[in-house]
């Protein structure tokens, strides 16, 4: 008599295979989903970093420039113990060690602020540190974010002189 049909051994080790073949390429996918999150985040994050330096390094170069000369860290006293400073307005809020009011998204300009937009997951501080008084200071630029992955962090020095 002829046997027709797969045995169960058959029938297992098939399924085995098939089932090996779904779950690699998925696990590729979401392995690469997540890293494409995450690459995206940081590079933001970098950007608003360097972006929280700049901000520093205008209110020096607007100090320095004015009429009659100005201290270079004039404004900037609240910083020495953490500070947010808003791009669009520029206004300096002292927060301590507490720096944690979302960035937002201006929606039309694709500006990151505090004022007006949707809040997003990025919160920055930026810190500044006497190094030689009266010449140099050594600035911190901090952003934080929570996604699925957990808490993210980047953080940025500069050294700033006295021009």
């Amino acid at each position: 008599m002829k046997n027709s049909g797969f045995s169960l051994l058959e029938t297992m080790v098939a399924l085995a295979i098939l089932i090996g073949a779904i779950v690699g390429p998925l696990t590729l996918a979401s392995s690469s989903i997540k890293a494409s999150s995450v690459a995206k985040n940081n590079l933001i994050a970098a950007n608003l970093a360097q972006e929280g330096i700049e901000l520093v390094k205008n209110y020096r170069a607007n100090n320095v420039l004015k009429p009659g000369g100005s201290d270079w860290l004039a404004g900037l006293g609240s910083c020495f113990s953490g500070c947010e400073i808003d791009a669009i307005t520029l206004d300096i809020t002292p927060c301590g060690v507490s720096c944690n009011n979302p960035l937002k998204l201006e929606g039309s300009s694709g500006l990151y602020s505090y004022g007006v937009g949707a809040n997003t997951i990025f919160t920055r501080k930026i810190n500044i540190v006497d190094v030689v008084s009266g010449r140099e200071v050594k600035i911190t630029s901090t952003v934080l974010w929570s996604e699925r992955f957990g808490q993210q962090q980047f953080e940025l020095e500069a050294y700033m002189l006295n021009w």
